[in-house]
């Protein structure tokens, strides 16, 4: 939960790979040490720096780096859609754009054609809600240093930013006060009818929807992959990067290893159809509704510093492209 007051800092820090890096000089008065536990294969405790953030209203644990890594959200949705031009520009990228009715804003779409037969087609949507920068950023490093370029075999559909004036207000809701995360099973939301529309006829192979918790201090996901072990191997990728989460419970939802539960295949349907009743679909369910079973909804721990997050967020993708790509040179 938010807390009512900052946390106090930690004097000291330690990396991963060696002992202390000795004191850090803050002017408070108080300092703690704080331990974050549950990596996925944990090797040792490990310190983090822990500061109010800019708000003042919840605490931020840094990671300790090994270099000093600087990593700044866009400052508006403006500054997401010249970023994302001209890194589409910079590489010969199909950039196409969705006007949203009544607010004179376009959805962002870039496709990036696999370089050798495609093995398989994958989405990344970012953005849904305003308050969770971590994603946007993630998308805008792919576009603009070319991550793509690890994996020739895949075709990339990037939707950088569905909520342009939730991301401009900070708020987890649009202009309007409406949580898209909700509306997806009707058209009567204009960044929702927008999406709807720009993905109704595609056939992706899986996608990522990428999501913070801005309460939590450890990543989980909901990953619904044919294999069940991938859930648990790109959790092991994330943990790399960052924490995992802890507790038995994620908003409100069982959790074990940073994988929310979600029962055994043979109930997985049959579930998903009773959540879908009540008409409140996030995206993944409209996805659901087209065809699509193999995808993961990323939840990194908006608590933690933006660098690392952000860096969770990559290995996440990266680990499932990874395990696509393998599977359907398998299955070739």
């Amino acid at each position: 939960m938010t807390s009512s007051s900052p946390w106090p800092i930690a004097a000291r820090i330690r990396s991963k790979s060696g002992p202390s890096s000795g004191s850090i000089p803050f002017n408070m008065a108080v300092f703690r040490c704080v331990r974050v536990a549950a990596w996925c294969h944990t090797r040792a405790w490990q310190l983090y720096v822990v500061s109010p953030n800019e708000a003042e209203d919840r605490a931020t644990l840094s990671r300790p780096l090994e270099g000093e890594i600087s990593v700044r959200k866009p400052a508006n949705y403006a500054e997401i859609t010249a970023r994302v031009e001209a890194a589409a520009a910079a590489s010969g990228l199909r950039l196409r754009r969705y006007p949203i009715d009544g607010l004179g804003l376009d959805l962002l779409r870039v496709d990036i054609a696999a370089a050798t037969p495609v093995a398989a087609r994958l989405a990344v949507f970012a953005g849904t809600h305003g308050d969770e920068p971590a994603p946007v950023v993630t998308v805008l490093e792919f576009l603009e240093q070319r991550l793509w370029t690890r994996s020739p075999s895949v075709a990339f559909s990037i939707f950088p930013c569905l909520n342009p004036t939730g991301y401009d207000l900070g708020t987890r809701e649009n202009k309007d006060g409406i949580d898209l995360n909700r509306q997806f099973a009707r058209d009567e939301v204009p960044e929702v009818r927008t999406l709807r529309a720009a993905v109704a006829d595609d056939s992706f192979d899986t996608f990522v929807d990428a999501h913070e918790d801005p309460e939590e201090v450890g990543f989980y996901t909901y990953a619904f992959f044919n294999d069940n072990s991938w859930p648990r191997l790109i959790v092991e990728a994330v943990a790399e990067q960052g924490p995992i989460i802890s507790t038995p419970e994620a908003d409100e939802h069982p959790v074990e290893g940073g994988v929310v539960g979600h029962g055994d295949e043979e109930t997985r349907d049959e579930r998903f159809r009773e959540y879908m009743a009540d008409g409140e679909w996030p995206l993944p369910f409209y996805l659901y509704d087209l065809g699509i079973r193999d995808f993961m909804t990323t939840e990194t721990p908006g608590m933690i510093e933006l660098a690392t997050r952000v860096a969770m967020q990559h290995a996440a993708r990266d680990r499932l492209v990874d395990l696509l790509t393998a599977s359907r040179s398998v299955d070739a």
